[in-house]
């Protein structure tokens, strides 16, 4: 991912002022003190992490690094019960794609099994990848999902000391309510 956002910003305007970092959030502290204008936890990546605790360290260590004003943007996604309710383990085939960077197929079926007691889902995902008729690249992926209401994430914003000025359900910012699949928080650096 971080390959493609500098493949994509070499030569853009702004480039130079663009930082990505690959580390652990939790308990994150940058060398130097850095602060940012957005920082972001996006793609379902604060459900990869197992714990409220750790959720919670996630998005301190965002708010951390922000200069007074900046923008947090945090992207987690909201199963309904149906969801749910299929999470019993039954495998789908979730799409074929044609790759445009490799010209390649490349197909995800995912099977998943939703635990209440936890609020956890645990997700496997196997990704194929190839040519029509040629050989084909596999790879799976196991993943437990902590699953995040709506209030737990403004819950986490605010105890890090952020002002939640937006929650959206979609990625058009469109209005969160009953069958939103996603939440899309926004909020300022006090």
């Amino acid at each position: 991912m971080l390959a493609r956002a500098r493949d994509r910003a070499r030569g853009n305007v702004g480039e130079d002022r663009l930082t990505l970092v690959e580390k652990d959030i939790v308990g994150l502290r940058l060398p130097g003190d850095p602060k940012f204008g957005l920082a972001f936890i996006a793609l379902n990546s604060l459900l990869v992490l197992p714990t409220r605790a750790a959720q919670r360290a996630a998005v301190r260590a965002l708010a951390d690094h922000l200069v007074p004003g900046g923008l947090a943007v945090v992207d987690v996604w909201l199963p309904d019960g149906a969801d749910l309710a299929r999470f019993d383990g039954r495998i789908t085939l979730e799409w074929p794609r044609l790759d445009p960077i490799s010209g390649l197929i490349v197909t995800k079926v995912a099977s998943a099994q939703h635990d209440a007691a936890s609020a956890s889902v645990t997700l496997t995902t196997i990704f194929e990848e190839g040519g029509q008729g040629g050989p084909t690249k596999r790879w799976i992926r196991r993943d437990r999902l902590r699953l995040v209401s709506v209030e737990e994430l403004r819950g986490y914003a605010e105890d890090a000391g952020l002002f939640v000025e937006m929650l959206a359900g979609d990625y058009e910012m469109g209005a969160l309510g009953p069958g939103s699949e996603r939440a899309i928080l926004v909020a300022v650096r006090r």
